[in-house]
């Protein structure tokens, strides 16, 4: 007979996304304090359980919770996985199937515990039944990026068998160039398949030179089209950087294809590696693309490895142009922009003391633009103790409010927070009440309050108002209100972004 524990997971996992179950959050610490039988017997009722696709979002918030149990964030304190578990974690991953969102964590929490047993079957499915999708590889092989303290020919070569999967190709061998470079493993894992990694090499490179000519024949939409060639700069990028630490010139052809793709970052590592055989146009390639933005960081790493400072130019290596580099690439992440910008501009820089720093730091702002069909983008980025922009237009801001907006956003103190204005408490609904009234008497009307917070003891209100015919946020506390006029453009500030402000001014003022 089950546990009651177990019996109650299961009936967790069984409600799907709908999760009613009283406690979720102490059910689910349970997994960390179960013994190793309970936690052996808690698998097997996975594997006896009927699981659809509803239950997903529920199975990931359990295999999280047993990763949890192996503590990988404390590495004299690190668990085990017990080995009799090891079997039912192989079968459970196997019987959830490609379509499967969760499935992934089990392949972590193999990686995680990484013991030779674990790292055997590790490898196994990653070349018998491979993650579905290029995160889930990510996910799947993080821990083994994280630690390490694990015996890598467990890993090597087995896991080169998966190379034809795409899929998990490139984490494959950024995990066997990872290795090389921590000396955990000698030689280079692609040694022994040189020939299918420079062939391979030469295959995505000509799928990339085939996407840039007409992208419409690889994928329907956008979306699909900007992923594809993600993937395929990533597996690109990775056996570049192979076939540069395995050291055979038999490379230099392939590599030198992979130059003439215009994607930066592939251009980047193409570039380093044909530096790294000693080619002059390589060397050459690379100290060129110290111009631009979002390559220049990864271009002064390469050119202090390879002894090539000195013809990279002085003006792309001082703090300013390094300050512009980490923005653009912060940029250029697909969850901001995507692309780098077309074009930066210096709008200040200083030192100061900044929440969160004991000492002065140097601080950039730079006015940052993109070129697009629909029409010119421009807005402020910082760089400096923190790479961020907001969505909001800040460019009409002085420069001590610009910094202000940011120092806002990035303090985290615990008599520091906001709650939405629309659920308060009833004292606090008072506190709010107590708050309109002082900002009617600065003559703000057509008050509705948005953001209700607490900052160093003082209680502050935001809210959307009317001052002097003119409509915006205004912000008031125990002394006199903020007021940030609607200004005319179409990403105007926020509630969120006064509240910022707000606090940015005050904490700066105090520290500088």
């Amino acid at each position: 007979m089950p546990d009651l524990q177990i019996q109650r997971l299961i009936e967790y996992v069984l409600e799907g996304e709908s999760r009613t179950l009283e406690a979720n959050p102490s059910e689910l610490q349970w997994l960390g304090e179960a013994t190793d039988a309970q936690f052996d017997e808690f698998l097997q009722a996975l594997l006896d359980t009927e699981l659809t696709a509803a239950n997903n979002p529920a199975l990931g918030d359990v295999f999280r919770h047993m990763m949890y149990r192996l503590r990988p964030w404390d590495p004299s304190n690190r668990r085990r996985l017990p080995t009799t578990t090891v079997p039912k974690i192989a079968a459970l991953y196997r019987k959830l199937g490609p379509s499967s969102s969760s499935r992934c964590h089990l392949l972590q929490l193999l990686a995680a515990s990484a013991i030779p047993y674990e790292l055997a079957e590790f490898a196994n499915l990653v070349v018998e039944d491979p993650p579905s999708d290029a995160p889930s590889a990510l996910l799947a092989f993080g821990p083994l990026f994280q630690h390490t303290s694990y015996d890598a020919n467990q890993l090597f070569p087995r896991l080169l068998d998966a190379l034809q999967h795409q899929v998990v190709a490139a984490s494959i061998i950024d995990l066997a160039n990872f290795l090389v470079r921590h000396g955990l493993i000698d030689p280079h894992p692609g040694v022994t398949r040189k020939e299918q990694l420079i062939a391979l090499l030469g295959a995505v490179v000509q799928r990339l030179a085939r996407m840039e000519e007409d992208p419409t024949k690889f994928a329907a939409t956008p979306e699909e089209i900007a992923q594809q060639i993600d993937d395929a700069i990533a597996l690109a990028v990775s056996l570049c950087d192979a076939l540069a630490l395995i050291g055979d010139r038999e490379a230099v052809g392939k590599l030198y294809q992979a130059l003439e793709v215009r994607h930066r970052r592939l251009h980047t590592e193409a570039a380093a590696a044909l530096a790294k055989f000693g080619e002059e146009r390589g060397k050459d390639a690379l100290v060129a693309l110290a111009s631009e933005p979002v390559a220049r960081l990864r271009v002064l790493a390469y050119a202090e490895e390879l002894n090539l400072n000195e013809k990279v130019d002085e003006q792309f290596t001082t703090p300013v142009a390094r300050a512009e580099a980490e923005l653009a690439l912060w940029l250029a992440q697909p969850s901001q922009m995507g692309i780098p910008p077309s074009q930066f501009e210096l709008l200040d820089s200083r030192v100061q003391h900044w929440p969160g720093y004991d000492e002065p730091v140097e601080t950039f702002l730079f006015r940052f633009t993109y070129h697009l069909p629909a029409g010119e983008y421009s807005n402020v980025g910082i760089a400096g103790p923190l790479t961020h922009a907001f969505g909001a237009d800040l460019l009409d801001l002085p420069p001590d409010d610009i910094y202000a907006a940011f120092a806002g956003w990035h303090v985290e103190h615990e008599d520091i927070f906001e709650m939405d204005a629309a659920t308060l408490t009833e004292a606090q609904r008072v506190e709010v009440t107590r708050l309109e009234r002082r900002l009617r008497d600065h003559d703000y009307d057509a008050i509705q309050p948005t953001i209700f917070g607490m900052f160093l003891g003082d209680k502050v209100l935001v809210a959307r108002a009317v001052n002097e015919g003119h409509a915006g946020i205004a912000v008031i506390d125990e002394h006199e209100p903020s007021w940030f006029p609607t200004r005319n453009t179409s990403r105007p500030i926020a509630s969120y972004e006064a509240c910022c402000i707000y606090k940015g001014r005050r904490l700066l003022r105090a520290f500088n």
